[in-house]
């Protein structure tokens, strides 16, 4: 469990640093737009089931994926002045992102109440369960398809092994934000306060 964590947590660190190279965050401005709107999406995502549950259900993979996509997204605002070109694109990217749920009103209460989150919290863990909950959730779909594709009882036990390993990975990934209670506060209360300042 603990060297799962351990990998984990070193692939998704990984894949923010390769991403983070290949965007070239903090290199060109770009970036941070194309940063914004993904974080934007994921506040979208994250906004619409909060105002369905009146919460953000951590246990909920499509919410743990979305969170992992926010925690990735706001790396670039680290260290960032407020008055920076990046932050500017960073809230221009925001209001795209977010299909102007973030609005021009917002974008920079609402990124610096990211930043906030980015500068202060570790969020690898963050980011580690969301490699797990993707994986759960392309193992489902690779179980649908198998299912398709075989006979009736080979699809069976293909569905069952599959779909085995699918709720293992959706285990992990609730397993390992409920043992990071205070990265998963600390974004829980930046997306409380942001969804304030929304207000839809």
């Amino acid at each position: 469990m603990k060297k799962l964590f351990g990998i984990l947590v070193c692939l998704a660190v990984c894949l923010m640093t390769v991403s983070c190279s290949i965007l070239g965050i903090g290199a060109k401005n770009g970036s941070a737009s194309v940063s914004g709107q993904a974080s934007g999406a994921a506040l979208k995502s994250l906004y619409s089931q909060y105002k369905t549950d009146g919460q953000i259900d951590v246990t909920n993979l499509s919410n743990i994926i979305m969170l992992s996509q926010l925690a990735n997204g706001i790396q670039g605002l680290k260290g960032v002045d407020d008055k920076s070109a990046f932050y500017s694109d960073f809230a221009s990217g925001l209001i795209l992102g977010s299909d102007n749920l973030v609005t021009k009103q917002t974008a920079n209460p609402v990124t610096s109440t990211l930043q906030t989150l980015a500068n202060g919290t570790d969020l690898s863990t963050l980011a580690a369960a969301g490699v797990m909950a993707a994986v759960s959730q392309t193992d489902q779909a690779s179980s649908a398809q198998k299912t398709v594709e075989q006979t009736a009882q080979t699809a069976q036990q293909t569905t069952a092994q599959v779909a085995s390993t699918a709720q293992n990975a959706a285990s992990e990934a609730v397993e390992m934000l409920s043992d990071a209670k205070d990265e998963v506060s600390s974004t829980l209360s930046s997306l409380n306060t942001i969804f304030g300042l929304l207000g839809k």
